[in-house]
Formats: structure tokens, sequence, C-alpha cells
């Protein structure tokens, strides 16, 4: 059994800037609080006149004024820390010491509230919302909360008698002992909340991903596909980008898997994804588009530059050595460019472009032309 709760090591640093963000939001929430109820209190206090500054009235003075100041200097620090993009010294030591402060100020109050007889109500309120609250940090909270006990103690032996101390002292180390297992407890609740969280977030991108993903080759499928194709028409139209469409489809390929077997075609199409995707550059978007069909759309690529890629992909295709494939594997390519055209057309262009390079004679580019309706081959 772990001692201190911790993620698993992978999970480690995710983990901890949680942490960060958790406390931070707390720091911000404490500070509210301290800036409305201490700066109330501090009002309240000041209408005491010169006797606010009484001996008597003075340690609850520095306790209201030292939560207002210390409650905007959060607020002047917790914006930059929360844009830091990476754990840091100073942001660790800005979520820390928030309840550094609050525990020192429920020490310091519970000190003075025993001698009045009052008991150390500040310690075990200070204490418990400390336990539950703060994240990620287990054995700071240990050792802060036996300082502070070892420090309410040291105080009280110090101002009482000793059997006037030992109730409160005693009521503090079992107040420590609770928020330790408190806190313990806490963390593990939130470990493996964070443990299932993770697991379901990545079990999510899995589905997110193999929604869009082809099983076989691993490109994008027709769904992804149809999307991009949304998107990138619309944006070539904004902004009066060029926008290629290349549709591939493997010549003969019943004749692979007749002779070949189904396996052999899977390699085959598995190896011209590959090829195809040598071929692209960053911004394209290549998928599967069903059986040996593949769809290219070549983002702000001009008709040259088009020309080039597609003659790239057959020549690579052709060139390439299919070990287990007993017959030649080539591809026929179409091409279109997007000029505002409907997508049914555009598809339709590209579409009608592949069937021209196999009735030409396959392992072949053709290319239309959409603004004087023509075809050309290469």
């Amino acid at each position: 059994m772990q001692i201190v709760p911790r993620p698993p090591s992978h999970q480690a640093l995710a983990y901890q800037q949680a942490s960060i963000e958790n406390n931070l939001t707390l720091v911000w929430y404490f500070s509210i609080v301290a800036l409305i109820g201490f700066g109330v209190h501090l009002l309240h206090h000041l209408r005491l006149g010169t006797g606010a500054f009484s001996e008597p009235m003075l340690p609850y003075l520095v306790v209201y004024l030292s939560n207002v100041i210390y409650a905007f200097l959060n607020f002047l620090l917790l914006p930059s820390a929360r844009a830091a993009s990476k754990v840091s010294w100073h942001v660790t030591l800005l979520e820390l010491l928030y309840p550094a402060f609050l525990a020192f100020m429920a020490t310091v109050l519970s000190i003075y509230t025993s001698i009045q007889g009052h008991g150390p109500v500040p310690f075990i309120m200070g204490m418990m919302v400390i336990a539950m609250l703060v994240q990620g940090h287990l054995p700071f909270l240990f050792i802060l909360l036996l300082f502070c006990w070892l420090f309410v103690s040291a105080g009280l032996l110090f101002m009482l008698p000793i059997g006037e101390a030992s109730s409160p002292i005693l009521t503090c180390f079992t107040t420590m002992l609770i928020a330790l297992f408190i806190a313990r407890l806490a963390e593990r609740s939130r470990v493996t909340q964070f443990e299932v969280l993770q697991e379901l977030h990545e079990k999510n991108r899995l589905l997110e991903e193999l929604a869009v993903q082809d099983p076989l080759t691993k490109l994008n499928n027709r769904r992804y596909f149809t999307n991009k194709l949304e998107m990138e028409t619309a944006r070539s139209l904004r902004y009066h980008h060029p926008l290629s469409l290349l549709i591939v489809d493997v010549d003969d390929f019943k004749k692979i898997n007749d002779s070949d077997g189904h396996l052999v075609g899977d390699e085959v199409l598995i190896e011209i994804a590959a090829l195809v995707n040598q071929q692209m550059r960053s911004e394209d978007i290549v998928c599967r588009y069903g059986g040996d069909e593949f769809v290219i759309l070549l983002v702000e690529a001009g008709t040259e530059q088009s020309k080039d890629i597609a003659n790239r992909i057959c020549d690579s295709i052709n060139q390439h050595n299919f070990a287990r494939a007993s017959h030649k594997v080539t591809v026929s390519i179409g091409y279109a460019q997007y000029v505002g055209q409907s997508l049914g057309d555009f598809m339709q262009q590209a579409d009608r472009m592949m069937y021209t390079s196999k009735k030409r004679g396959k392992n072949q580019v053709a290319f239309f032309g959409y603004d004087v309706g023509s075809e050309t081959a290469k």
C-alpha cells in the first residue's frame, strides 16, 4: 500500500499539472473569501478607533490586515502563474504558500483564542480545510500539519500553565491526526479519479481515431475525407486559395485478389498507402475512400504543383517492387481543381479523369481543365 498515493509514472506530469490548476483555482477562491471576510472584519475592527491598535486587539488587526494584503498579492500574481505553460518553482511556491499562510494564521489565532478560553477552534477549522482541498502535495501537508501542531503546542506551553495547555494541545494533536487521515483519503480519491478520467480520455481518443481511420492502411477514412472536403472547399472560396483533388485507383486490383489472395491484396494496399504518403506535404490530406480507391486533397496547390505530385505518385508505385504480387501493380489517377463548383461536380470531375486514365491504358494521370472543359493525359 502506498503511503503517498501517486498515479502511474507516465501520468505523473499530467497529474502534477492538474494539481497545480486545482490549487491555483483554490488560491483564487480563498483570496476572494479572505478579501471579503477579513476585509469586513478589518473595517469593523477599525471602528474601534485607537482601541484597534491596543495590545489586546493588535493580534486581530495583524491577522485581518495580513490576509487582506496577501489576497491582493495573489490577485496580482495568479494571472501570470495560470498562464505558465509548464511547471516551475515560482508556480509551485505560489500554490503552496497560501495553505502555509492559512495554516500559520489558524495556528496563531488558536494560541490566542485558547489563552482567552475559547479553545483552538481556528486550528481545527483551518487544518480540516487545508487537508481536504490541497491536491498533489501530501508530503508537504504532512510536514505542514506537524509543524503547526508543534508550533501551537510550544505557544500554549509558553503562555499557559501545563494543566491549562494540555487540553487544547491534545485537541490539536487529535485534529492533526484526523487531518492527516483525511488528506491521504482525499488524495487517494483524487488519484483514482484522475486515473479513471485519463483512461476514459484515452478510450475516447481511440474511438475518435477509429471513427476516422481506415483500420487496414491507417490512413484517414471516407468520413474524415467528407468532413475535410467541406472545410477545405469553404476555406478555398473564402481565402481564394487553390485546392486540387486526386482520385487514385489501383489498376486490375481484382486480378491481384483473385490470383494472389486477399492477404496479398491487403499488403499491396498498405504499401501503396505508404508510397502515397511519402509524396505528400504536411498540409495535404490523403484518405482511403473505399476498396482500392484513395482520395487526396492538395491544399493550396496550384495546377502545376498538383500535376507534379500526381505524376510522382504514379511513378513511385510503378517503380516499386511489390514482392508478393504476381501482377505488375500500377495506379490510374484523376485530377480536378476546385473553382467553386458543387462538391458533387468536383468529385465527379476527378472520378471521370480517373476512368479516362484507365481507358487510355492505365498507369497514368488524366487532368481536368474545368475552366475550358478540356481533358489532358500524362
